[in-house]
């Protein structure tokens, strides 16, 4: 896709490329950044894809700051264009979580996290898109990053969604309910009182999700 970078960028590599949006590693001014542009959908109207874009572009860069005065490390955005649908971020390194495990390091990080996803739901902040790809470590040090999909809410139900979604991702792994169990207990650290209510609404959403496997392999 043919994209012009923001003047002063020199690409180094593209990191990913995908529906939503292209991430690229750039120098800028002396230093390495992250530089995310929002892909524009042909098949909208020209004037609601700007609207989409413009909107979602703002929207995500608030997030990422709100979520650092929150204590949780996230990027730091040093320039937004909305017109373009481009945010310019510090870059945080290419070690995921996912990269980390079998690592002895492992199990306190997954509960790091837990104490990061509490803070940003005491104030109202739903990544979206938990995941172990979606969370960079740099030696002790955890970074969320891709709030593409995050929102401002306080609704118990979005946050145990989120919650869910990174649950589905240790589901896989060696010892998941152990790692489960620490992610809330860093949680419970951080979420504030609401933090029953959501393990309550997990709960929920965990036997709604194995009603609906049961009934598809009884019909399949």
């Amino acid at each position: 896709m043919l994209r012009l970078l923001p003047q002063g960028c020199t690409l180094i590599k593209t990191l990913y490329q995908g529906a939503e949006a292209i991430v690229d590693l750039c120098e800028w001014f002396g230093k390495e950044v992250v530089v995310k542009t929002r892909v524009a959908k042909s098949y909208r109207v020209r004037e609601l894809d700007d609207l989409i874009r413009r909107s979602r572009t703002i929207r995500e860069a608030s997030l990422l700051s709100s979520a650092k005065k929150a204590g949780v490390n996230t990027p730091f955005v040093y320039h937004v264009n909305p017109v373009e649908g481009r945010i310019i971020m510090s870059y945080a390194g290419s070690q995921s979580l996912r990269n980390m495990q079998g690592s002895s390091m492992f199990a306190s990080l997954i509960s790091m996290l837990g104490d990061s996803v509490g803070r940003l739901h005491s104030v109202g902040i739903v990544h979206g898109d938990l995941t172990l790809s979606n969370v960079l470590v740099s030696e002790d040090r955890l970074t969320l990053i891709d709030f593409g999909l995050g929102e401002f809410s306080n609704e118990v139900e979005k946050k145990a969604e989120d919650v869910y979604t990174f649950f589905s991702n240790l589901t896989m792994l060696h010892d998941s309910e152990t790692l489960m169990k620490l992610f809330l207990k860093g949680y419970r650290a951080s979420a504030g009182e609401s933090a029953a209510r959501v393990e309550e609404r997990l709960r929920e959403i965990g036997s709604r999700g194995r009603y609906v496997e049961k009934e598809l392999r009884r019909r399949g």
